[in-house]
């Protein structure tokens, strides 16, 4: 995929997840367009490709929040080569892959998340976080993944494979 490409869609994203998103509520949480988009390019390409894409869409949306720099981007890396191991060229695209990898990326992303900021001291209550954030995002995310991972999966076909050096 061309570079320029890559980064227009990762920035999109970020803008939107900053901007629009905050305004989507259901059950109370937003859904996390950055963090589907992102397991399903690992879930399409592997990890070199989905760790390129969470560097690089985690290091904007960690310009656009207002958490600690790099929280983000760390979450997504983790997140984006755990998922990377659900690729499969037999299983890749099948639209049960990414809903049953969503809830645990989810739960993943957002623990790892939540856990950083505690360290960094930020205050978190973590029954409260987990009943009324991760879990309600687990839900949301699942619900929207299949559409996601559908438009993630037309823009592989469409680009094509292309080797990224590191």
């Amino acid at each position: 995929m061309n570079s320029y490409l890559m980064f227009a869609i990762l920035l999109a994203l970020a803008l939107l997840q900053s901007t629009v998103m905050p305004r989507i509520t259901v059950l109370d949480v937003h859904p996390d367009l950055l963090l589907m988009a992102v397991t399903s390019w690992c879930l399409l390409r592997g990890a070199q490709e989905g760790m390129l894409w969470a560097l690089v869409g985690g290091v904007t949306t960690d310009l656009f929040s207002g958490a600690r720099f790099g929280v983000c981007t760390l979450s997504l890396l983790i997140v984006s080569f755990l998922s990377s191991l659900g690729q499969s060229n037999i299983f890749r695209f099948d639209v049960l892959i990414p809903i049953m990898v969503i809830p645990l990326a989810t739960l993943l992303y957002s623990g790892i998340m939540l856990a950083l900021l505690s360290v960094l001291g930020w205050p978190v209550d973590w029954a409260q976080s987990l009943t009324r954030l991760v879990f309600p995002s687990m839900l949301v995310n699942t619900l929207g993944m299949p559409v996601v991972y559908l438009l993630m999966r037309t823009l592989d076909r469409r680009t094509g494979r292309e080797e990224i050096a590191w």
